[in-house]
């Protein structure tokens, strides 16, 4: 159904929705972190990084569409969108297991915080006034019953799939467009 759906869409319509999804996610988690108060675990932290370096690149791919020559370029930009999602996907899976305690927190999850330089309970109370170091199994927010990993989940394999069928469209009009 989602094919049928995209493969009336032109390429060019299906990149700027790629590339417009990315920004809104790319927002929304910065507005809920900045705006919400809700700070991130370090899992959360690593879901993020992926949305960055997919919007640069849908930007990009946007950019090489233009040109006809640069179609294959425009699908490498498509395969490793797809890839760094399908990536994020993992991620996110594993975060989910953590949050409904499949795995177990302290053999994955790690913060990077600077506990160890604490020396005494001032330090401790000092650094923890600094730092709100969330454990990962810990879900404060909810959106329709779903934890935002889980949305996350569902949104990275979105894109994940979207961007392999972009680049598969890009793939066989630069082979029809070749062969001529």
């Amino acid at each position: 159904m989602i094919k049928s759906l995209l493969s009336k869409l032109e390429n060019i319509y299906i990149i700027r929705i790629i590339t417009t999804i990315i920004a809104g996610i790319i927002i929304s988690f910065l507005t809920i972190q900045h705006v919400g108060g809700y700070a991130p675990c370090d899992f959360c932290l690593r879901e993020q990084r992926p949305y960055y370096y997919c919007f640069l690149m849908a930007i990009a791919a946007n950019f090489s569409i233009q040109n006809n020559r640069l179609y294959r370029t425009t699908f490498f930009l498509l395969m490793t969108i797809s890839l760094v999602m399908l990536y994020d996907t993992i991620i996110s899976i594993i975060h989910v297991g953590i949050e409904w305690n499949i795995w177990r927190e302290n053999t994955i999850c790690t913060n990077d915080s600077k506990i160890e330089s604490v020396k005494n309970t001032i330090d401790l109370l000092t650094h923890m006034e600094r730092e709100h170091i969330l454990r990962c199994n810990q879900t404060k927010l909810y959106i329709l019953g779903l934890s935002l990993a889980f949305w996350n989940v569902i949104l990275s394999f979105m894109l994940s799939v979207l961007s392999y069928i972009a680049a598969g469209k890009t793939s066989s009009f630069s082979d029809n467009n070749f062969k001529k």
